[in-house]
C-alpha cells in the first residue's frame, strides 16, 4: 500500500520567502510589496503611543494649555523650565509637580519600549508580519537625537538639545548618557532580533522595502495624515 504524500507545514521565521510549491521562492515584488507596505503603515503606530503616555501622564497632572499633537504634546512650560534652569524648584513644582512631569517625560521612552516588546511578542507568538517588525524598528528611531547629542557634548561641541531622555536627566539627576545608552541597547537588541524575520534569500529586498514604506509613510503622516487628525 502507498502512502500518500506529506508535506511538512511547520516554517521557521526565515523561511518566510517559500511559496506554496516546496522550495519556491515567492517572487522579489510579492516580498517588496509586502514589506514596503509594512514600513508605510507603521508611523502612526510608532509615533502616537508615544506621545498619548506623554499626555496621560500631564493630563492626570492638570496641567495648564495641554494639547495632544499628531507629533509633539505641548502644554505652558515656560515658566516651569525656566524655574528648573534657575534652580528655583519651589517656583518650578508651583506650576506643575516636578516628578509628574518627570514621570510625563519618562513615559514616553516607556510606551516606545512596550511597543517594541508588543512587536516581538507578536513576531514570535503569531508571525512576523512586515508591519510588526517595521513599528518596531521605526518607533526607536527617535533616538538618534539623543545619541548624536550624546556624541557631540562628548567632542566637546556645545548643541542646544531637547529631547526625552534630556529633560528626564535634568530633572531626576540620573546621566543623559546612561538613558541614552540603555535606548540604544535596546535598539540593538531588538534590531538583531528581529532580522531573523527577514526572508531568507530576500533580506535585501525585504529590508530596502521596508525603508521606502517608512520614508514615504513618514512624510505622508507628517504632511497629511497627522496634521488632519491632530493638528
Amino acid at each position: 500500500m502507498t502512502r500518500p504524500p506529506t508535506h511538512d507545514v511547520s516554517a521557521t521565521a526565515g523561511d518566510t520567502c517559500r511559496g506554496p510549491a516546496a522550495g519556491a521562492p515567492v517572487p522579489r515584488r510579492v516580498v517588496a510589496l509586502r514589506w514596503g507596505l509594512g514600513g508605510l503603515i507603521a508611523a502612526p503606530f510608532a509615533i502616537l503611543p508615544h506621545e498619548a503616555a506623554h499626555y496621560l501622564v500631564l493630563l492626570a497632572l492638570g496641567v495648564p494649555d495641554l494639547a495632544l499633537h499628531h507629533a509633539a504634546v505641548t502644554w505652558d512650560l515656560r515658566e516651569f523650565w525656566e524655574a528648573i534652569q534657575r534652580a528655583d524648584f519651589d517656583g518650578a513644582a508651583a506650576v506643575a509637580p516636578i516628578w509628574g512631569v518627570a514621570l510625563s517625560d519618562a513615559m514616553g521612552p516607556i510606551a516606545t519600549c512596550g511597543i517594541v516588546v508588543g512587536c516581538c511578542y507578536g513576531c514570535a507568538r503569531w508571525r512576523p508580519y512586515p508591519a510588526l517588525v517595521a513599528v518596531a524598528l521605526l518607533s526607536q528611531f527617535r533616538i538618534r537625537a539623543g545619541a548624536r547629542h550624546v556624541v557631540r557634548e562628548s567632542l566637546g561641541i556645545d548643541t542646544p538639545a531637547n529631547y526625552d531622555e534630556l529633560r528626564v536627566a535634568a530633572l531626576t539627576g540620573i546621566p543623559v548618557e546612561v538613558l541614552v545608552g540603555f535606548a540604544l541597547l535596546t535598539l540593538l537588541v531588538s534590531g538583531i532580533w528581529l532580522a531573523r524575520f527577514f526572508p531568507r534569500g530576500r533580506r535585501l529586498v525585504a529590508v530596502a522595502s521596508m525603508a521606502a514604506g517608512m520614508v514615504a509613510g513618514l512624510y505622508l503622516y507628517f504632511g497629511v495624515v497627522g496634521p488632519w487628525l491632530l493638528p
